[in-house]
């Protein structure tokens, strides 16, 4: 009797010990899916605010370039245009009854040349604007003039090969078409570089360009003018839902690369 209280006493506590193991595993195995849920969580959110940091990046440089970019429109309509109409005004003013002879054909020669150039200037912000060549033939042809205006200056060589096989749409013509614009200017203003290379086409349904200078390169800064130029071309991708992917260090030159979908 003794010894079957003795193995009875010991079920019970291995019995209990068992319970007791199990109960500890099991708020083991809470506390830890609670902390790993809570890291998760604490994950998601960083990733969340750092996104909405990255949109607001994009979105603070995109303003700060378009407002550039309406000041230089600016500029160019008060000094290219406005003062040559000023000056055309004074010449008209002068044309008075009693002049007459030379000094009237004299007063309207000088007017005409400068409403010659005023004509020859609106052209040019306008093709600033929106080149002809672009609307008309679309991105590759308008990309390719301006390629061969560039490497025509002797400033830079510019290696490019665009596949003409299918036009892309007419707000991704002309995002594509500002991008080149803004690293082909970055590269003559900052980079000295001696050669550009660009290629562009379609492969297995997605627009590839691939644009590359052999220039000193540098270190990201955002504040600085090549750096709210790669923002503002990262804001154009984000909003045709492309893919941006680009490199540089000193002395490497850059790499920029832009994935677009059909």
């Amino acid at each position: 009797m003794i010894f079957l209280a003795e193995i009875t006493s010991r079920s019970v506590t291995f019995l209990l010990l068992g319970v007791l193991a199990m109960i500890l595993l099991s708020v083991s195995l809470v506390v830890f899916f609670v902390v790993y849920q809570r890291r998760i969580n604490a994950q998601e959110q960083l990733r969340r605010e750092q996104e909405r940091a990255h949109q607001k990046e994009l979105l603070t440089a995109a303003v700060a370039i378009q407002e550039a970019e309406r000041r230089r429109i600016a500029s160019d309509l008060h000094d290219g245009i406005g003062s040559l109409l000023s000056a055309t005004r004074l010449y008209l003013r002068q044309l008075k009854p009693n002049v007459v002879g030379a000094k009237a054909e004299e007063i309207k020669h000088a007017s005409l040349n400068i409403l010659d150039e005023v004509i020859q200037n609106t052209r040019r912000i306008t093709h600033d604007l929106l080149p002809p060549v672009l609307e008309k033939f679309g991105f590759h042809a308008a990309a390719e003039d301006l390629c061969e205006k560039i490497d025509g200056s002797g400033g830079v060589i510019i290696d490019y090969n665009f596949k003409n096989e299918k036009r892309l749409t007419g707000v991704q013509e002309v995002a594509l078409y500002r991008i080149v614009q803004e690293l082909i200017n970055n590269t003559l203003k900052h980079a000295g570089a001696k050669k550009i290379t660009i290629n562009g086409g379609w492969q297995q349904g997605l627009y590839h360009l691939q644009y590359t200078d052999d220039g000193k390169g540098f270190t990201f800064k955002e504040n600085e003018a090549v750096g709210l130029g790669l923002r503002n071309i990262e804001s154009r991708i984000t909003v045709l839902n492309g893919e941006l992917k680009w490199k540089t260090s000193p002395g490497e030159g850059i790499s920029v690369n832009i994935c677009l979908p059909d």
